[in-house]
């Protein structure tokens, strides 16, 4: 057949399938892309089943499987490479959302990574507590800094989980990770995390970037919906519904509904007016963040108002603090934040709560000891 034969033949196919023929003269039909595994297919073009199987091909997750396919058919049964891809095959396991499930996978994967061989049987407690204790220091600088006492504390998080899956799959009789030390934290070791932007911060920051700009908008953005970055990067006009944003958070899967306040609704038509853009947030190029990228131009945006101390994550902070400083309960923090429990409410509004419970013990003390003054004190010649 000729070329141009064959380009005729293969005009009404689907995309990346070709026709051709085996060495028996049959006629057949291949799907080939480049990064996705190869496929012959079974039905005939046109039938319902060809449309399965071409949906399968074209599954974005499909390169993944087929390398997890393949690494689980050379893995040794029982071996540490074995158990990691028997346990990330359901990806529900590792956390609720995409984001989650593949911060988690590469967790597991650095711990698997040179130790693929390792039988699980053989794995013992002082094993994990060494590895732990290295990644506890912190190597690398700037965005390539990795390690850290979270980064010890997820680990071994993740590790209990993942050797559990091999006491179910009777690999293992029992869960070496129990066994290990928990992640203590020295008092010279703790840190107060991010900077809780202050008042007076919010308003240098607003005087530096006036209302039309991107740095306005990104900080406004945050400020009043409390999200992540990964989150408020990705809000556009398609978001808003009756007022306000129908947010569902990418590292929890919740569903929040946040009222547009009106400072932030000034920001929004402040900015020129671009109806094509799904994003409120563009670069220079106008395409959307990424999460690392709006963090590293929030760090410029926040150099530029000097305010060294400040970051993007930091006006989470300062919306929780500002909850917590006006007497708002948890749930309502909650409600607005999405975290789960009281607990991750509390790390973000302790300073605010030492101050306002402080206040109110030194005014209560005051209006004690003025309502029961002892009645030998001279008080006129005081």
């Amino acid at each position: 057949m000729t070329n141009r034969r064959m380009l005729k033949s293969n005009r009404f196919l689907p995309e990346y399938v070709t026709r051709f023929k085996d060495r028996h003269g049959k006629e057949r039909l291949r799907f080939r892309r480049k990064g996705y595994p190869s496929h012959y297919f079974k039905a005939a073009l046109g039938t319902e089943d060809f449309r399965i199987e071409y949906a399968a091909c074209m599954d974005p997750e499909a390169p993944r499987k087929a390398a997890e396919q393949a690494r689980l058919d050379r893995a040794i049964p029982g071996s540490l490479l074995d158990l990691f891809t028997r346990y990330v095959a359901t990806p529900e396991r590792l956390g609720p959302t995409k984001t989650t499930q593949d911060r988690v996978r590469s967790i597991l994967e650095r711990f698997v990574e040179g130790n693929e061989h390792r039988l699980v049987r053989d794995v013992r407690f002082d094993h994990l507590d060494a590895i732990i204790a290295r990644t506890r220091k912190k190597t690398g600088t700037g965005n390539k800094q990795r390690g850290g006492i979270e980064a010890a504390r997820k680990l071994r998080k993740e590790l209990m989980r993942m050797f559990a899956f091999a006491v179910k799959l009777g690999i293992r009789a029992d869960n070496p990770v129990e066994h290990t030390d928990r992640i203590k934290v020295a008092p010279s070791e703790r840190t107060r995390g991010f900077h809780t932007w202050t008042e007076d911060e919010i308003a240098r920051y607003r005087a530096r970037h006036p209302l039309g700009t991107a740095a306005r908008l990104a900080m406004e953005l945050m400020l009043w919906t409390d999200q992540r970055k990964v989150d408020s990067i990705h809000l556009g006009r398609q978001h808003i519904q009756d007022g306000r944003f129908r947010i569902t958070q990418s590292k929890t899967g919740k569903t929040l509904w946040i009222a547009i306040a009106p400072q932030l609704l000034e920001a929004i038509v402040a900015m020129p007016p671009n109806p094509t853009a799904l994003t409120f947030l563009l670069t220079e190029h106008g395409r959307p963040y990424s999460t690392k990228g709006f963090g590293n131009r929030m760090r410029d945006w926040c150099d530029e108002a000097g305010l060294p101390l400040c970051t993007a994550h930091g006006l989470r902070k300062a919306t929780m603090r500002r909850m917590a400083e006006l007497d708002m309960g948890n749930q309502t923090m909650k409600s607005m934040s999405g975290h789960t429990n009281d607990d991750e409410v509390a790390l973000y509004t302790r300073e605010a709560n030492q101050k306002r419970m402080a206040d109110a013990a030194v005014a209560a003390l005051s209006r004690w000891e003025v309502s029961n003054l002892d009645p030998r004190l001279d008080t006129k010649s005081a």
